[in-house]
């Protein structure tokens, strides 16, 4: 009994095989396809064991000599996201947050440390008027004694 499937990549199941058919046309005005011909239909079949197999053959040599890159187009939009990818971009933004923490604390710090940061407050033409007045330091107790536990004893 013989089977005949028309049509391009028609999917057939035979007796447990999986096949997939697809067909080769070959122009005999065309000087390569008589080419191909001549050899397709002189194939030894002791070097080949068929015609579909010496295709198959040359085919896998192609891609394994050329790269599958450049036979298939990929969609390279579609990309999805694995759950090592997010725990990656989870650490990165972590350590872009710390980085730029970290800056702004040394920033504010040494805005602190410098006096800038209180003194561009007031301005010059507030100070300038007022004459200095002499105030002896009052001493307060509860300042003096955290004053003091602050700091390293020796």
């Amino acid at each position: 009994m013989n089977y005949y499937v028309t049509g391009n990549n028609v999917d057939l199941n035979l007796g447990g095989f999986e096949l997939m058919f697809n067909s080769l046309r070959l122009n005999m005005n065309n000087p390569q396809h008589v080419k191909i011909n001549e050899i397709l239909c002189s194939i030894d079949k002791d070097v080949c064991k068929s015609k579909n197999q010496f295709i198959i053959d040359a085919i896998e040599f192609y891609i394994d000599n050329f790269g599958k890159q450049i036979l298939v187009k990929e969609d390279s939009d579609i990309r999805y996201v694995t759950s090592d990818d997010l725990d990656d971009i989870k650490q990165e933004l972590m350590e872009a947050a710390m980085t730029e923490a970290r800056r702004e604390v040394i920033r504010v710090l040494g805005t602190a440390v410098s006096g800038r940061g209180m003194g561009e407050l007031v301005t010059r033409t507030e100070i300038a008027p007022t004459a200095p007045e002499k105030e002896e330091p009052v001493d307060d107790e509860v300042v003096s004694g955290l004053a003091t536990s602050w700091m390293p004893e020796m």
